[in-house]
């Protein structure tokens, strides 16, 4: 396709083989690639092609959304590994990417509005998959867990050290959960799980009701603060069998730069984020760059062999982020990472929040402002504030000046929700938008977040209650009541309009297959929003796996018709 070293390639792949190989084949090429989450709407996309200057994206052309590539860049569909058609492939590249060469590029929140592309060389990558290889132990005898989108820097983490380390590399399926994948018996060797701290978080809430892998040894956490009590149920029901680990790292100083063993200890009191990974460097830092002594709080400034080359097409951003490193050799950079921390008296160190406006949402990065961003981008809107409430992004709208006065009743929640859900990440739409005749302001001028009102524990939704009048509909609306904490829920309700989010959306799928011993693809969810949709999506899979029955399974089911269930349940 004409893709020469230095070049970037797009991997608009969902998460499989298919997708790994593309990322190997692009460093063959001399290139790097650049995560395309093909969940992610079309503008999204369009701004991270542009931004990166890709020319070539690997995508399937007859895939969802995928007709608006070719007006730009030049698709090249996957090949089957081992097929006809990748026997006639020659590939010589006349280039080879050196250390200092981009090996990926991954889009992180911006607080201007515009996300930003962190550009990752060769030589950092190569850093953290040694240490991670020789501190977590990976070998030939291993078999790692590839569970994260592509789109965030942990994919990294699970696909370079097994495939150096000669370890197999079992792919989840696209939309599949951890409990889905486990569940169909695919998991049963898995020696190593690398989980988003909240996802973690919401399985620790029932350890036995997931199929946990018999043979693992190692359990990697990261994107957000570990919690005491889900560190004390997981030790509750492995003791010390498995290794716990806590890392951070934010994706420009090449997915972590810190680790913790997680003992007995952290199911008591706030677990630390450790100290630094390989030849890593952490300073401790007042607003004016010095040195903060031992338990006093300042922000933490990261250097090393990790530190990326900053972000793409921004020098003015990167100079801001990226500072000279007085410790180290010539040349040297250090990240500033905006997050608060202190050393403990123990050697490692304590996370305790921003310096800024940025927030982490699920374990994700959000920056509020650009959500903003895109709100005072919208028609009819004069003015945003985005909050983090309970882990749910809650954005405050107000009319344009110079509107009617009862303007403000005409910007729908539902439709900003929408309107928002068209440009942003699932992660980056508020899963409530409160409408105000005006934002709260302190006396100096300033937004008051502090007097920001709580959403509607039930928000007006339109169009009025509608009871659920089937069997299904009810089982459902129970289960998201439950599970979103409200009082009841109506047949015509969208799970996401109520405040549900992707980890709520794991805790659904969890409660229905204990009620069904259906496994609902956790993307079923996603598709399906209303709880009248999804209910007949649930029956349409009862139904499907009922035809696949055979009459000895029929008897079998049968005659354990009233045999009790691990939660306490009978079989329907």
């Amino acid at each position: 396709a004409g893709v020469r070293g230095g070049d970037t390639v797009g991997i608009r792949l969902p998460r499989g083989r298919a997708a790994i190989t593309a990322l190997l084949a692009t460093w063959r090429a001399g290139a790097a690639y650049l995560p395309l989450d093909p969940d992610h709407p079309r503008p999204r996309l369009e701004f991270m092609i542009a931004d990166t200057g890709v020319r070539v994206v690997v995508a399937d052309p007859a895939a969802e959304g995928a007709e608006w590539l070719a007006e730009g860049v030049a698709v090249v569909a996957p090949v089957v590994v081992g097929g006809p058609a990748a026997r006639d492939l020659v590939c010589d590249p006349a280039w080879q990417a050196g250390p200092g060469d981009p090996a990926y590029v991954i889009h992180t929140s911006g607080s201007t509005g515009t996300p930003k592309g962190v550009v990752v060389p060769h030589r950092a990558l190569a850093a953290r998959i040694a240490w991670m290889r020789a501190d977590y132990g990976i070998t030939a005898a291993d078999e790692v867990l590839q569970f994260a989108s592509l789109s965030f820097d942990t994919h990294a983490e699970e696909v370079f050290p097994a495939l150096t380390a000669g370890a197999t590399l079992t792919v989840a399926g696209p939309g599949a959960t951890l409990p889905d994948h486990l569940a169909a018996g695919a998991g049963d060797g898995l020696t190593v799980l690398d989980l988003p701290t909240p996802y973690w978080h919401q399985l620790a809430d029932d350890l036995d009701a997931v199929d946990w892998p018999s043979g693992l040894r190692l359990l990697i956490l990261g994107a957000d603060q570990v919690q005491p009590t889900a560190v004390a149920a997981w030790r509750a029901r492995f003791g010390d069998t498995v290794r716990l680990v806590n890392s951070y790292g934010p994706t420009e100083t090449t997915i972590i730069a810190t680790t913790a063993e997680l003992g007995r200890a952290d199911a008591v009191h706030r677990p630390p984020i450790g100290g630094p990974v390989g030849s890593t460097t952490l300073t401790v830092c007042d607003a004016a760059g010095r040195l903060m002594p031992y338990g006093a709080a300042g922000e933490l400034l990261v250097g090393g062999a990790g530190v990326t080359l900053g972000y793409g097409g921004r020098p003015g951003a990167t100079a801001r982020a990226f500072v000279p490193d007085p410790y180290g050799p010539p040349g040297a950079r250090r990240y500033r990472t905006g997050d608060l921390v202190r050393w403990r008296a123990d050697g490692q160190l304590e996370f305790l929040g921003r310096i800024d406006d940025q927030v982490k949402v699920r374990g994700f990065r959000v920056e509020p402002g650009e959500v903003e961003a895109a709100l005072l981008a919208l028609e009819g809107v004069g003015g945003a504030a985005v909050i983090v409430r309970e882990q749910a992004l809650v954005a405050y709208v107000v009319a344009a000046a110079g509107s009617a006065p009862d303007a403000a009743r005409e910007l729908s929640p539902a439709g900003l929700r929408a309107a928002l859900a068209a440009r942003l990440p699932a992660h980056l739409v508020p899963n409530s938008v409160v409408v105000l005749d005006a934002l709260p302001l302190t006396p100096n001028g300033k937004l008051d977040r502090r007097a920001l009102p709580a959403p509607d524990r039930r928000p007006d939704l339109g169009g009025g209650y509608v009871a659920p009048r089937t069997d299904a509909e009810e089982l459902v609306a129970e289960v998201w009541a439950e599970v979103l904490g409200l009082d009841r829920v109506g047949a015509a309700d969208d799970f996401f309009d109520l405040g549900g989010h992707s980890l709520l959306a794991t805790r659904v799928v969890a409660r229905i297959r204990a009620a069904t011993d259906l496994t609902v693809p956790l993307r079923t969810l996603f598709v399906h929003r209303t709880a009248e949709a999804f209910a007949l999506a649930v029956e349409d899979l009862l139904l499907a796996e009922i035809e696949a029955l055979t009459d000895e399974d029929a008897g079998r089911l049968l005659a354990a018709e009233s045999a009790p269930r691990r939660n306490g349940t009978t079989t329907a």
